[in-house]
């Protein structure tokens, strides 16, 4: 999308968000002798009574991976609208979810089901979104083969962790510092993109 490449051409700006997110992300869940390995140790359990920390959370977050895998999207010449489109519903998802903080949990009212529509979507078009690009760009980048297989081994990680050992904090903390890193190394690194990926990423802004 036009709006998110021009704003993701700003170097500073998608490399300062991400180490912001990552880091704010990885200490969070440890805060107020929070541990991340209970099942009450989640992010949305943690900030119940704490919206506000959970909402710098949402935002810099979803933020930072909709910049920064926008400029993947460019530098890497992926010409699916795919993985945008769904970066941008995977922000909705986590702004819904910290909308409907500290709701009653004694039943499945309005407020409660809103939360995990959001979570669930937050945390599935984030996953869509990383897979696509991979699988979009893989052809001409075989390196990002690599990440996709972290990526798809990270969701079914949280998958398994979710079915059958039940929730806890390591599931929304790992995969999320994954996708943070995976983005730096597409984006500030030169170990994903083969020779010509710099005319690939001129090109790009040519046509922006």
């Amino acid at each position: 999308m036009l709006f998110l490449r021009k704003i993701a051409s700003n170097t500073p700006l998608c490399l300062g968000l991400l180490a912001a997110a990552f880091i704010y992300g990885l200490v969070l869940p440890f805060c107020w002798g929070n541990n991340p390995a209970s099942a009450y140790g989640t992010l949305s359990l943690l900030c119940e009574h704490r919206v506000g920390w959970f909402w710098v959370w949402a935002l810099l977050t979803g933020g930072s991976i909709a910049l920064n895998l926008s400029r993947a999207c460019a530098t890497h010449g992926c010409r699916s609208r795919i993985p945008e489109i769904s970066i941008l519903i995977s922000l909705f998802g986590m702004l819904l979810t910290a909308a409907t903080l500290n709701h009653s949990i004694e039943s499945w009212n309005p407020k409660r089901v809103a939360h995990w529509i959001g979570a669930i979507a937050y945390a599935a078009f984030l996953l869509i979104a990383v897979s696509s690009f991979y699988l979009a760009c893989a052809k001409r980048h075989p390196r990002l083969w690599i990440l996709l297989v972290f990526a798809a081994g990270a969701g079914l990680a949280v998958l398994v962790q979710l079915l059958v050992f039940g929730r806890n904090g390591y599931m929304e903390i790992l995969p999320i510092a994954l996708v943070e890193a995976e983005l730096f190394v597409t984006n500030f690194t030169k170990l994903t993109v083969k020779e010509g990926g710099a005319a690939i990423a001129v090109q790009n802004k040519k046509q922006a």
